[in-house]
Parts: structure tokens; C-alpha cells; sequence
């Protein structure tokens, strides 16, 4: 009998271990995670756009305390050992303009940031100095204070001759004042606190520039060459991914019409990024605004991509559409600034059907295609003021919706492989997840490390939380607060089975990405399992035994 025990116990628990190492349901192995990758390609200046991105081009400015170095097509960056520099461009001579739109690709190690000016020449008389802000892909340091990325204060950005209103320099004037020739000069602040292996000198990589003259007979209009394609009856519509505004972050979601198209852009392109991560990329925090141009296009270029605005004026006669069809049919997405109201609703602004509502003064959509159905064209585009996903795609009547591109203005964005060299894009870091248990209501309590650190999970330190289930689009996520466990993330025990990702978005521009497998094996689980196995195993093999007992004595009779 004590042999027989023996070997019994012992089956039970080889028995149960093999149980133990095959996948159970309810507990799902974590998925890995990938970082984005991402590249560029370029593009030639026309009479209303300067682009400055070659040695060639920088090496005719001043530097100070900077130099022009040979990476991509060329950047500027600190001298060996400089924590500040500056480079000033050469003047520039350009027609008759009124507005102006500087912007530019940086990439910045942590804590380090630029700072971009620029000047124009009204008649004679030259402006001072003005500012487009500072700009950097994290917090940095000014006078001893932690600072975030914003636009010009008052006092740096208006002169009796001219004003920057965030991102566009206006002429000032009430009788056809115009511009001549505009520089521009940016300030290089090295990194106090980089992370590994980035360096401490940012790098900046392409500076544009940007006119526009809406003076009658003085419009800077897109030229063409007389060989060009003739694209009046071009159709295509590119997969650009679907992300409407209103089913966001509900803090945020009425303001971010901006992000959530360079979400889209970049999406389309391969970058996995929320419309939230993407809002607080692009944040003005001088302005208090998501939809900064500029910031817009150096966050979308910080992933590793050629990014610019552009006015789009055609000339008189031309197809309106044609610069836009160009980079449809390069397979590039375009965004673009309009205003527009449901014909339905009162007011002197551009009337479009089947926009998704009333109206509105400034608004961010993608221009993702164009097509041609009973003699009419029409411009397919992701409209984020959408109220879903399912209906951002909308197809607008081209005249229509050219008339409500009032200010002309576009971010182009695309790839350039010979432009990208060893880029800081703003991905998360990657952090774990650790479980501290349940509390009482039926949450588990997760720690969020990172580095080996605790993160406390509030709302006083991340402005957004987004998660993805299975890999899925990412959502929204409320953080949940318990006096019982007030610094970790709270998920209910409820939770479908499957993989979460979590991407913590810190108020200081630090952002985070962990993943948990749900549901949790929690403490003494495995234990407990170990010993129910064990005994079911003793039971079925004790049985198993008496019963050929029994048939070996029924058959020696």
C-alpha cells in the first residue's frame, strides 16, 4: 500500500505539471512591443516657399558658436563642447509679400531645445528680431525654471512694422504695406539631462519659409512647368486611417481637430500614435492652443519625416486642387486649414455639403484623395470633427470646399531617406506594469515602473491616458482614483481576457508605454493550482488503479 501511495503522489504531480504548462484560458501570454520607424524624402522651392536643408544652403549663413555638418542632406548644431549657439541665414530677397510662416525640423535630445526667429524688410526699414518660441520634443530648462514648448510672448513678438500672431508674421500697414526680404536665426541650447546615448546638441535639420500677398494682381501663385501632368479628372483615394476628435480624451477632444490629422498622416505612414500623444507633441503651451502650424509640422518631422506649411495659391484660372493632386498622386496625405458651415446654417462663411457640423472658424482636415461622380469632383477627406471613426471619410464638392480653404495654408509631410540621420522621435518609454493585488471594490492595483522607478499613475501627473486592447485603435482611458490605492493604475477585474497597452502621457512631455495580460495570476494562485491539480490527478490515477484491480481479480476467477 505505501508503495502504491508513492507512485500515485508522484504521477499526480508530474501529471499536474504538464497540466500547468499548457496555455489555460483567461490567462494569455503578453504580446512584445515595436518601435516606430519612420523616414523622409524632399522637394523644391517655388516663389512662395524657401526651403533651407543642404550644407550648401546653411553654409551661407553666420554661425556662432554652431557649425554646418554634413548629416542627411545637412543640419546645424552646436560646436563640440558649446551649450549655446547661434546661425542667422543670409538675407533673403522674395516679391511683395504680407504673411509669413517659419517652420522647421529639429530633433532635440531630452532638455535640450531651439529657439527660431525672424525678420522682414518693409520698404527700407528692417524689423527686429520676432519669435516664433521655443520649441523642443521634451521639458527643458530657462532660468532655472522647467519650461514647455510655446510660442513668442508679447514682448517678442511685435514691432511697429510687423507682428508674429503665433505662427504667421503679419505686415502691419492700412495702405498695401508689403514685405521685401525676410532672415531668420536660430538659437541652439544644449541638453542638461539627455538621455542615454542621444547626445546634448540638437540638430536642425530644414528651415522653410513660407509667403503669401493677398493684395489684388500681387498673389504668389504655385507655378508649374508647361510639361506638367494634366491632373483635372485625377482620381485616387490613399488608406489613411480614420480618427474622429469626439470620441477622445473628452478634456481635450473639441480643440485637437490638428493632431488627430497629423495622427492620421502619421499613421498612414506607419508611426503608432494616438491623437492624444500626438495633441500633447504639438502643444503651445505659451498659447494654451493644439493648433500651432508650426508646432504641428516640427512634431510630425521629430518622428523622422520632411514636415513644412506651405500657402497653396493657385493661379488665376489654374486647377485649384493642382499642387494637392501632386502629392496625392506622390501617395503623400495632405492637411490643410479651412472654414466652413452647413449650408443650412446662417452666416457669411464658405457654405460645404455634408460636413459633420454647424460651422466653424478654423478647422485641421486631411485631404486623402479626389473623384469624379456624375460630372462633379469632389476632394475625399478625413474629417475629424466627425462623431465617429465610421463617418471621418467624407467626400466634399471640390469648389465647395476650395472656397473654405480661406487661408491656403497645408502641412506637407512625407519621407525622404536621404534626409533622416539618427533621429530623437518622442516614442514612450518603455515601462512594466507590476501588480500590488485588489482593492476592496475589485480593481487590480498596477505599479508603473520605469527605469527601476515608481511612477505614480494620477491625473495631477499625466494629462492623458490611451490604451489599445489586442493590439486594436487605441482608446481613451479615465484614470481611476482610490483613496485605498491613490498612485497606481486601477483596472477592473471585470476586464475582458487579453493584452492591454497603456500609454501614459506625463504633464512634463515624459511618456510611458507598458502592457499587461489579463486576467492577473495573482499571489498564491499558482500555488493553489498547483495543489487542486495534484489532488484531481490523485484521484483520477487511484481510480484508475482500483479499477484495474478489480478487472485483474475478475479475471483470475
Amino acid at each position: 500500500m505505501g508503495r502504491n501511495l508513492v507512485m500515485v503522489i508522484g504521477l499526480a504531480i508530474v501529471f499536474a505539471v504538464v497540466l500547468q504548462s499548457l496555455p489555460l484560458a483567461g490567462l494569455p501570454t503578453a504580446a512584445a512591443q515595436a518601435n516606430p520607424e519612420a523616414t523622409g524624402e524632399s522637394e523644391s522651392s517655388q516663389d512662395n516657399l524657401f526651403i533651407f536643408t543642404t550644407v550648401d544652403d546653411f553654409e551661407k549663413g553666420e554661425t556662432d558658436g554652431t557649425l554646418v555638418i554634413d548629416s542627411g542632406n545637412g543640419a546645424i548644431v552646436l560646436q563640440d563642447g558649446a551649450s549655446l549657439g547661434t546661425y542667422v541665414s543670409p538675407v533673403v530677397e522674395t516679391k511683395p509679400f504680407e504673411y509669413m510662416v517659419l517652420s522647421w525640423n529639429a530633433d532635440t535630445p531630452q532638455s535640450s531645445y531651439i529657439e527660431i526667429e525672424g525678420k522682414v524688410r518693409v520698404g527700407d526699414e528692417w524689423t527686429d528680431w520676432l519669435s516664433w518660441g521655443r520649441w523642443s520634443t521634451s521639458a527643458f530648462t530657462v532660468n532655472d525654471r522647467k519650461t514647455l514648448p510655446g510660442s513668442g510672448g508679447d514682448d517678442e513678438t511685435d514691432h511697429p512694422l510687423a507682428m508674429v500672431s503665433i505662427d504667421e508674421l503679419i505686415v502691419k500697414g492700412q495702405s498695401g504695406e508689403t514685405a521685401n526680404a525676410f532672415q531668420y536665426r536660430l538659437c541652439l541650447h544644449a541638453a542638461d539631462n539627455p538621455r542615454e546615448n542621444q547626445g546634448t546638441t540638437p540638430k536642425v535639420r530644414l528651415v522653410a519659409s513660407t509667403l503669401k500677398n493677398t493684395l489684388p494682381g500681387q498673389a504668389i501663385t504655385k507655378k508649374y512647368p508647361d510639361d506638367a501632368d494634366d491632373l483635372a479628372k485625377f482620381e485616387k483615394d490613399l488608406d489613411v486611417p480614420c480618427y474622429s476628435q469626439m470620441v477622445r480624451d473628452y478634456k481635450i477632444a473639441n480643440s485637437i481637430c490638428s493632431p488627430t490629422s497629423v495622427s492620421m498622416l502619421l499613421s498612414y505612414y506607419g508611426i503608432d500614435i494616438s491623437p492624444e500623444e500626438a495633441a500633447w507633441d504639438v502643444y503651445d503651451d505659451e498659447a494654451g492652443i493644439f493648433g500651432n502650424w508650426a508646432f504641428n509640422v516640427a512634431a510630425a518631422a521629430s518622428y523622422g519625416f520632411v514636415s513644412y506649411v506651405d500657402y497653396v495659391v493657385p493661379e488665376e484660372g489654374s486647377d485649384p486642387w493642382h499642387y494637392v493632386k501632386q502629392q496625392i498622386a506622390l501617395d503623400r496625405p495632405v492637411i490643410v486649414s479651412v472654414r466652413y458651415k452647413n449650408p443650412s446654417i446662417p452666416g457669411d462663411m464658405p457654405p460645404v455639403e455634408g460636413v459633420p457640423i454647424d460651422s466653424t472658424e478654423g478647422h485641421l482636415v486631411l485631404v486623402r484623395g479626389f473623384t469624379w461622380k456624375d460630372g462633379v469632383e469632389y476632394v475625399i477627406v478625413n474629417d475629424p470633427a466627425a462623431p465617429d471613426n465610421e463617418t471621418v471619410r467624407r467626400e466634399y464638392r471640390a469648389d465647395q470646399f476650395f472656397d473654405a480653404w480661406v487661408k491656403s495654408a497645408a502641412y506637407i509631410i512625407y519621407k525622404d531617406e536621404d534626409e533622416i540621420d539618427e533621429i530623437y522621435a518622442p516614442i514612450p518609454v518603455s515601462a512594466d506594469l507590476v501588480s500590488e493585488g485588489r482593492t476592496k471594490d475589485g480593481y487590480y492595483k498596477l505599479r508603473l515602473v520605469a527605469d527601476g522607478q515608481n511612477v505614480n499613475v494620477n491625473s495631477a501627473n499625466f494629462r492623458s491616458v490611451v490604451l489599445s486592447y489586442n493590439g486594436g485603435v487605441s482608446t481613451p482611458f479615465v484614470l481611476k482614483s482610490s483613496s485605498e490605492a491613490p498612485d497606481v493604475l486601477l483596472v477592473s477585474v471585470q476586464s475582458e481576457p487579453g493584452t492591454y497597452t497603456f500609454t501614459f502621457i506625463g504633464k512634463n512631455k515624459d511618456k510611458y508605454k507598458a502592457e499587461v495580460t489579463l486576467p492577473l495570476e495573482e499571489a498564491g494562485s499558482g500555488i493553489l493550482l498547483t495543489v487542486i491539480l495534484v489532488i484531481v490527478a490523485a484521484i483520477v490515477i487511484v481510480v484508475f488503479m482500483r479499477t484495474s484491480k478489480k478487472r485483474a481479480v475478475s479475471a483470475n476467477r
